[in-house]
């Protein structure tokens, strides 16, 4: 995995119904980051107003919040996480100062950003990602599975809620 590119491909949506799959660059980290080769990516309901009802915060947006792959590159100031790793990501990105975040509730953050909606998303061949968002995966695990797993809690939630 040390052999980045310097350009990738990736599903981008410039505007409402324009969707193109082109190069673009891959992802510049910051030191509390790490790049992620996406080895599979999910649609998400959420991503269909997105490309076809004008649904995107801004353009050119590369949506994709459900996905796994493998970490290929680490920021410098990431500890605990190895090139290699196989990994998925958890999509929320709460800005960790409101007072939501202070209080414990990162999940009703007021100033958030989500990866694949705020910020570029992994339908791509990859992804920059804050590197406390990983969850890294059991052998057992397959890339399929893993990308399934944020919808799953999403499910769970529901559950929960209902009683």
């Amino acid at each position: 995995m040390s052999d980045i590119p310097s350009m990738m491909k990736a599903l981008v949506i410039e505007a409402d119904k324009v969707l193109n799959y082109k190069d673009i660059p891959v992802p510049e980290l910051k030191a509390d980051e790490v790049l992620v080769k996406v080895r599979a990516c999910g649609i998400c309901g959420s991503d269909i107003p997105r490309a076809l009802h004008n649904g995107c915060h801004a353009y050119p947006q590369v949506v994709g919040h459900e996905f796994s792959g493998e970490i290929a590159k680490i920021g410098g100031d990431v500890k605990d996480i190895e090139i290699g790793e196989r990994v998925t990501v958890a999509p929320l990105v709460p800005c960790r100062h409101c007072e939501e975040c202070e209080q414990g509730f990162p999940a009703m953050c007021t100033h958030y950003s989500f990866i694949g909606s705020r910020q570029q998303g992994a339908m791509a061949e990859y992804v920059a990602v804050p590197a406390r968002n990983i969850v890294k995966l059991g052998e057992n695990v397959t890339f399929e599975q893993a990308a399934c797993i944020e919808p799953t809690t999403v499910a769970i939630h529901g559950v929960e809620r209902a009683g």
